[in-house]
């Protein structure tokens, strides 16, 4: 490929070269060697959505290789190329032809649409729109074309992981037992907690396992007139007789107690918990399956995650409110932004020992109106579920970049300050480059500056987590482990990732009055001081927790007790101008 060659120049290339090789030298490697690990395809004839290249590749052995060896491309009839941010997207429209067993030429057309995506320094697939329609049909003797047999109508509603119903199937199914029967019905939306670590911990394979026993046990809990599917990823839908919400209180436990094989739970020695939601289907409602399951989605979404077990929640009308209020939000952070009306917030981190300041978190408060404030778990969550947070971020570290650099200017010795940063920025291209251009703007010296990423993001992206602490402490930043306890892999994350904080979640400091919360903390402790990490605990709101934090030897703490989140001038005026007096702080 030359190199010289426009981005779309060399994706068009590429694009021809792959159609030839795959649909008419049947080269099927080609395509899978093309195929981003990532890469998400959608066939259209059985609307199947596939997310992972093994995926995809287990799926294309399965049911689609023999209908693409039949197919030859006579020609390329349209192709058009349009470059979207670092992506280009072909749409090519393509004139095929293939046999009869009568030996009957039959000429037609199809499309596809492709994404292409440029990782490291080759393209790679991101996207595939397959809208090849050959599967609704097979090729017979009599008649040329004919109506595809029953047996691939089920192929095309059955998940190919689980060999339970997938989401066509499963609708279609609902939409017959809920017009021939008169009970009442509930739709129940079902995911499973942390399923990304499962597959991190265990490889895809164990996943796969897992997935199938989960698929399993689902069916048989399903009685007469009842269905369930796999709909994606791990998340599973089912339809259940609702009799009252003490009953289906009842078979909800009986999911959690046998929702995987007891062989498969000793193998792994963890337990596996799941988030619900229900939408009871009014006998009136005439309404498609797909509207349900966003209904019982809504639900789901309201179940907090840090919650540890199983839990559920029923949809009502205030879910839609919600729903609602949460577009006005999205669609007016660009303005709340552009009014600065998102405010800089600090929090100050303490010695443990002398009780003195010595650092600080970054947080962010919304005054939407004069002393109206907007709740940061009401917002950040939004922010991170549609993308803005990305913009966000950069935003708040140039905020708080302009407040150091004030510092400086105005000779106060600055402390080292840390900012939360989204899980989404992990493997963009030009990430850090792009935060030390902010940091090096100000001048503010990198040691000074601490990357806060949620335990759960080292869990889920942890190759790409290896990679980003190395480019981070040869830029000279440091990095934190924020919310340490909140998920599976706490006391295995430590030996693995090369992180200089450890902050520790309030949950284990609330039960440090138990001996089995005392112990794990100060294992915890002890465990992050022989990897040469300092430990931050979160939380401190009493001076009892400040006693037994001394006496594990605890770094530093963080709580009310010493000081909430203030904004960022205040925090100059109390803990900046004083510590330049070289005053120590201490709770009175």
């Amino acid at each position: 490929m030359d190199v010289a060659q426009s981005p779309e120049q060399q994706v068009r290339e590429l694009t021809e070269e792959l159609i030839h090789r795959w649909l008419n030298d049947k080269e099927q490697d080609s395509l899978f060697d093309r195929l981003s690990e990532q890469c998400s395809w959608i066939d259209a004839s059985t609307n199947q959505i596939l997310k992972e290249k093994q995926e995809i590749h287990q799926y294309f052995k399965k049911y689609k290789s023999t209908i693409y060896d039949k197919l030859n491309v006579r020609s390329i009839r349209d192709m058009t190329l349009q470059t979207v941010g670092s992506c280009v997207v072909v749409i090519a429209e393509l004139l095929i032809f293939y046999y009869t067993q009568k030996k009957e030429q039959i000429v037609t057309t199809i499309r596809f649409t492709v994404v292409w995506q440029k990782e490291k320094e080759d393209w790679k697939i991101l996207h595939f729109h397959d809208s090849i329609p050959i599967t609704l049909f097979e090729i017979s003797e009599s008649e040329g074309i004919q109506p595809v047999s029953e047996r691939v109508k089920r192929a095309s509603r059955t998940d190919t992981v689980t060999g339970i119903s997938n989401m066509e199937g499963f609708c279609d199914k609902s939409v017959r037992i809920l017009e021939k029967n008169r009970s009442c019905y509930a739709l129940i939306k079902l995911s499973i907690k942390d399923f990304r670590y499962i597959n991190q911990r265990y490889g895809y394979s164990m996943g796969d396992t897992v997935l199938q026993s989960i698929g399993k046990n689902l069916q048989k809990s399903c009685k007469d007139d009842e269905a369930c599917g796999r709909i994606e990823k791990d998340m599973f839908a089912l339809l259940y007789k609702y009799k009252s919400k003490k009953n289906m209180s009842l078979r909800m436990e009986d999911i959690r107690k046998n929702l995987l094989d007891k062989k498969l739970l000793c193998e792994m020695g963890m337990e596996l918990d799941f988030t619900a939601g229900i939408y009871v289907i009014p006998k009136s409602e005439k309404g498609h399956i797909k509207n349900m399951l966003d209904k019982a989605l809504m639900a789901q979404q309201q179940v907090a995650h840090h919650q540890s077990g199983s839990h559920y929640l029923y949809y009502d009308e205030n879910m839609m409110k919600k729903l609602i209020f949460n577009n006005q939000i999205i669609n007016y952070a660009p303005t709340a932004m552009k009014n600065e009306e998102f405010q800089l917030y600090i929090q100050p981190q303490f010695d443990i020992k002398t009780g003195k300041v010595v650092a600080g978190e970054a947080l962010c408060r919304w005054e939407k109106e004069k002393g109206k404030f907007v709740p940061p778990d009401m917002f950040i969550p939004l922010f991170e579920d549609y993308g803005i947070i990305l913009e966000f971020d950069f935003y708040m570290l140039n905020k708080l970049c302009q407040k150091m650099q004030k510092w400086m200017i105005s000779g106060h010795p600055i402390k080292p300050i840390s900012i939360n940063q989204s899980r989404l920025h992990i493997g963009k291209k030009d990430y850090i480059k792009e935060f030390c251009k902010v940091v090096d703007q100000y001048g503010i010296p990198h040691p000074y500056i601490a990357f806060e990423l949620t335990e759960s993001a080292f869990v889920e992206r942890y190759d790409s987590m290896i990679e980003l602490a190395t480019k981070l402490h040869k830029k000279g930043f440091q990095l934190a482990i924020d919310d340490f306890g909140t998920g599976f892999a706490s006391m295995n994350l430590l030996s693995v990732i090369s992180a200089d904080i450890l902050k520790v979640d309030k949950s284990l400091l609330d039960s440090i009055h138990t001996k089995r919360g005392k112990t794990v903390l100060q294992k915890v402790i002890e465990l992050a001081h022989q990897m040469e990490m300092t430990v931050i605990c979160e939380g401190v709101e009493r001076m009892e927790q400040w006693e037994q934090l001394k006496y594990m030897n605890c770094d530093l703490g963080q709580g009310y007790l010493v000081g909430k989140p203030i904004p960022a001038d205040e925090f100059e005026k109390i803990w900046i101008q004083r510590s330049e007096r070289k005053k120590e702080y201490e709770v009175v």
